[in-house]
């Protein structure tokens, strides 16, 4: 099933305490977390477009670093996530899209391959891995309610779709002025479908804090 990524590599990412974009973060002598990120889907010969979503002030820097393969793009991003995807399904070109966070570098193939198969039968999909931990509603700095663990999951990227159901959805949040936490959310309000959850992997963190530049 061929389709397209956005891969989004906009962030600041202060939270890691660098001094530059974490995506440009050396995970090795050879490799960046952008470099691991992007492997991903260029070794994956049904990912038939990237469309590498910057800061508008690294564009130039991404292009030149990362204009060798032709099925690369470059958008530049906005002032918020959602503004970085909506800029990026403009560029989409295939009939399905992934939308994946360049800071997870270390996503599996396997979890590819099983989006891609769920996509074969559903329009909407995301990874999810189920909460470990017990997880309590607080209002007012008193818990509220304890919600039931096995039904709390907590979402990763990539998030997938059929570009022209996320690309209604974006378009209707846009006009509603609503921010949404994730691509999936958006579905959940416009899309009148539901969104089925594959089963993710532990390791396929964000990096966020000094500590996820660790990793073993």
């Amino acid at each position: 099933m061929n389709y397209s990524t956005i891969l989004l590599a906009a962030g600041r990412g202060s939270r890691t305490n660098l001094d530059y974009n974490k995506v440009f973060y050396h995970l090795d002598t050879d490799r960046t977390v952008l470099d691991a990120s992007l492997a991903l889907f260029l070794d994956d010969e049904e990912c038939r477009q990237i469309v590498l979503v910057c800061a508008p002030y690294e564009l130039d820097y991404v292009q030149s670093n990362y204009s060798k393969d032709p099925r690369i793009c470059f958008v530049a991003g906005g002032d918020t996530r959602q503004q970085s995807v909506c800029n990026g399904l403009d560029a989409v070109k295939e009939d399905y899209v992934f939308i994946h966070d360049a800071a997870r570098p270390f996503l599996k193939p396997y979890s590819i391959y099983e989006l891609k198969k769920t996509l074969e039968i559903e329009d909407a999909c995301l990874l999810m891995v189920p909460s470990v931990d017990t997880v309590k509603l607080v209002e007012g700095g008193y818990v509220a309610q304890t919600l039931c663990r096995d039904q709390v999951y907590r979402a990763q990227t990539p998030q997938c779709f059929k570009t022209s159901l996320i690309q209604k959805c974006h378009e209707k949040a846009k006009n509603a002025g609503k921010l949404a936490t994730d691509d999936a959310q958006l579905v959940e309000w416009y899309g009148k479908i539901p969104v089925r959850v594959v089963y993710g992997d532990e390791e396929n963190i964000k990096i966020t804090l000094p500590s996820d530049l660790i990793h073993d």
